[in-house]
């Protein structure tokens, strides 16, 4: 994204516009994601796949299953996240406040319609309001109305989407053409996990171990669940792109 010097003039507050109509706060929070590492979500008839690549600590002496990309918000509920890691807890924190307090009212699970236009509202307000700054996280929140599986991308500006399936973070675009190439019209758990773990690949390091991919499967009425790394390295078995882990410092990637 390149600025002419008369812009410059309107990237320091998000509640100013240019007088082309961008605001340039938003647009860098947008770039901000892109650093991060490719988060994919593929609904299929009675759930959905979430895969996201994390980068690996270098040092022996860190604890890989502590970095988190995939979220259970509340039953038949989660989300995946990519950009800033402190500024996803917070989201995350938000929606799971709001999914009980949904609950404790009408005791049953918040319709994902509904849990993802407040957080739509949520992040809106952080583009309006002056001593504040977007969030520097885009998210795949997944529910089910009627028993159907679907799927909301948020990002910073507060919009949200609809998809069948979708990739946010590193190398976005390109993810997403390869999901529209592949998607197909019925996917089943076993070809929604290989399509998402197959579009992770396409935004990411290649290759890399299968421990790099948090992997998580929403069902209907059932909490999302992360699958162990044991059961990740089996099910990545005989993909191409699984391999040696990158050894780059982290400051590098």
């Amino acid at each position: 994204m390149e600025m002419q010097p008369g812009q410059m003039a309107y990237d320091r507050a998000s509640t100013v516009f240019s007088p082309d109509g961008r605001l340039f706060q938003v647009e860098y929070a947008l770039q901000a994601i892109q650093m991060g590492g490719t988060a994919v979500a593929v609904t299929y008839d009675g759930g959905i796949v979430f895969v996201a690549y994390r980068n690996l600590p270098v040092s022996p002496l860190a604890d890989a299953a502590s970095i988190e990309k995939s979220f259970a918000i509340d039953v038949g509920l989660g989300c995946v996240t990519a950009g800033l890691i402190a500024d996803s807890r917070v989201l995350v924190e938000f929606l799971r406040v709001e999914a009980q307090r949904y609950r404790m009212t009408f005791a049953e699970s918040m319709p994902i319609s509904l849990l993802s236009a407040e957080l739509g509202t949520h992040l809106q307000q952080f583009t309006q309001y002056g001593g504040t700054r977007p969030f520097a996280v885009s998210l795949l929140v997944g529910g089910f109305r009627d028993g159907a599986s679907e799927l909301v991308e948020l990002d910073p500006s507060g919009a949200t989407i609809g998809w069948r399936a979708y990739a946010i973070g590193r190398n976005r675009r390109a993810v997403a053409d390869y999901l529209e190439s592949h998607i197909g019209e019925k996917r089943t758990e076993e070809t929604a996990f290989k399509l998402a773990v197959e579009a992770v690949a396409e935004g990411s390091p290649a290759p890399f171990p299968a421990e790099a991919l948090d992997i998580a499967i929403l069902e209907l009425d059932k909490e999302l669940r992360r699958l162990p790394p044991a059961e990740v390295v089996r099910r990545t078995q005989g993909f191409s792109f699984i391999g040696t882990p990158d050894k780059t410092p982290a400051s590098k990637r």
